[in-house]
């Protein structure tokens, strides 16, 4: 695994990342209004994810569409979350959680 990969050692770009694969794009002040994280930090977290090649950025004016980039490494994200998703679905059912 790429070590400079850090996505797991934070819950706000976790959070970000779930978001992102929930909505397929979004624009930053949805994303921030979804998340409930400050602009500073989305904005910090947004370009370490995109420097890890996790999303792109696109710019029309003053608005800013973020979107997950298509790569194997995402693939496998989106696996992981539907799994997780399945799993604290099943959880719930059980009554684990």
């Amino acid at each position: 695994m790429n070590e400079s990969l850090t996505f797991f050692n934070s819950k706000s770009k976790f959070k970000i990342l779930k978001i992102l694969l929930e909505e397929d794009e979004i624009n930053i002040s949805a994303l921030i209004r979804k998340t409930r994280i400050s602009y500073k930090f989305v904005e910090r977290y947004l370009f370490e994810l995109e420097n890890e090649g996790i999303i792109r950025q696109k710019r029309f004016g003053k608005i800013r569409i973020i979107s997950l980039e298509d790569n194997k490494l995402t693939r496998v994200l989106k696996d992981f979350f539907i799994t997780l998703e399945k799993v604290e679905k099943e959880d719930y059912r059980k009554g684990y959680i």
